[in-house]
């Protein structure tokens, strides 16, 4: 079933790129709603929705653009103009965290393929 709907999104690509551009803009919402809120609460199914976007209409074909969006919306809520609760800002530290661990396995689980075909050329 799973690939009947990614097939028949990419059958569009209209239609690909723009559940694509709206995967992108829930894991933002969902990262800006965690840095003001508490963890696990409202931004979860965002997060889901998000991911599940991207999963179908195959983009990113790399991991690392949802975290960087992930931490950059953390970022940019925590530079906003309301301010970050002063007696217990621990979920926009956990967002942050969560932000950036996700970063660097993304990233790493990118490279792995990169880093093993340089590895064969080499040896060959």
């Amino acid at each position: 079933m799973f690939r009947r709907v990614r097939a028949s999104v990419r059958s569009m690509p209209s239609a690909a790129r723009l559940v694509a551009v709206a995967a992108m803009l829930l894991v933002a919402a969902s990262a800006h709603l965690a840095a003001r809120s508490e963890p696990g609460g409202r931004w979860v199914p965002l997060l889901v929705v998000g991911i599940v976007g991207a999963i179908v209409t195959g983009s990113p074909t790399r991991l690392w653009p949802l975290p960087a969006i992930w931490l950059v919306a953390t970022l940019l809520a925590l530079t906003g103009d309301v301010p970050v609760d002063p007696v217990d800002p621990a979920y926009a530290m956990v967002a942050l965290a969560v932000g950036a661990v996700a970063l660097l396995a993304a990233i790493a689980v990118d490279l792995r393929p990169v880093l093993r075909a340089r590895r064969r050329r080499g040896a060959a």
